[in-house]
């Protein structure tokens, strides 16, 4: 029974000894984690702001501006490094001069010197061409999903990476702009997967479609995919079947549309002309096959 008391006591004595140290623990935790939520909060505004400026020096067209946010050791989920990323970039504007970018941020993660912020992105503009020798002017559409990936170097953060989940462009002459169309293609698939990428049109009795489904890997400088365009059936929907490429590319699925309509001058005569032309790109991420996954028989366990 003494001994028993003995323990009580003891551990009643070792209880109130500890108890200041206790307290002072957990005075001390809670300013450690008010302190850490203080410049976790700073990082972010610090992130916001960044994107803030960017997305400035974005429709400014400020290219060495816009450089100078991005770490040197820049590589996008396409395998573009700064260098070929900015060249893209230069193109897109100088084709496209009027081209105007917003940027929601939707998350931003923090862990030590790294973060990555999700946003979404959209892009609008005019493009002029020429066709059949008379000057028409194209509408370019763009909205994106996408992580950036950033580092803190030298108490500054830079953009050193990042990853397009999904992006769908769209380029819309004359009719095409006020058409209802759908084109659709899966977000992700495997290193020679095979997948369908379907169009779908809202077109008038009076009009006639005629249109091309192809893929395109992502490269620098890209290559336009040369398909034959066929009518759009009645069922105004048009498929096709693609294979994924195996050379460890992400690519695009790719629509392009000719559309024409007839006109009834009078009741024996008709003139059929070419009223709108569109292309439509919707990003399909390949992943690559991996050569080291393997699974074990149970038979032969």
């Amino acid at each position: 029974m003494k001994k028993i008391l003995s323990f009580i006591f003891l551990t009643i004595l070792l209880v109130l000894c500890c108890a200041p140290y206790s307290e002072a623990s957990i005075i001390s935790d809670r300013k450690y984690r008010i302190e850490q939520k203080r410049i976790y909060n700073n990082e972010v505004k610090e992130i916001r702001k960044l994107f803030k400026i960017h997305n400035e020096y974005a429709n400014l067209h400020d290219i060495e501006k816009l450089k100078s946010l991005y770490s040197e050791k820049y590589y996008d989920g396409d395998g573009f490094n700064k260098e070929v990323y900015f060249k893209s970039v230069e193109q897109t504007w100088s084709e496209c001069e009027d081209i105007t970018y917003i940027t929601k941020i939707d998350s931003v993660e923090i862990n030590g010197n790294y973060a990555s912020v999700k946003v979404y992105e959209t892009a609008n503009g005019t493009l002029f061409d020429n066709v059949d020798g008379a000057a028409v002017a194209g509408e370019i559409h763009s909205k994106s999903v996408g992580i950036y990936f950033l580092d803190k170097t030298s108490g500054k953060w830079l953009i050193s990476g990042e990853k397009v989940i999904s992006d769908e462009s769209s380029l819309l002459y004359g009719d095409a702009r006020f058409m209802n169309m759908e084109f659709q293609a899966p977000e992700q698939v495997s290193s020679g997967q095979e997948y369908t990428a379907t169009l779908k049109v809202d077109a008038d009795s009076n009009t006639f479609i005629i249109a091309s489904i192809d893929s395109d890997p992502v490269t620098y400088p890209s290559k336009a995919p040369q398909s034959k365009l066929r009518a759009v059936p009645q069922s105004q929907i048009l498929e096709r079947n693609l294979i994924a490429n195996t050379n460890n590319l992400n690519e695009y699925a790719v629509t392009s549309l000719a559309i024409s309509r007839v006109k009834n001058i009078n009741n024996d005569n008709f003139r059929i002309y070419m009223s709108g032309l569109a292309c439509i790109m919707k990003r399909v991420n390949v992943v690559p096959k991996n050569n080291f996954i393997k699974i074990e028989d149970k038979d032969n366990i």
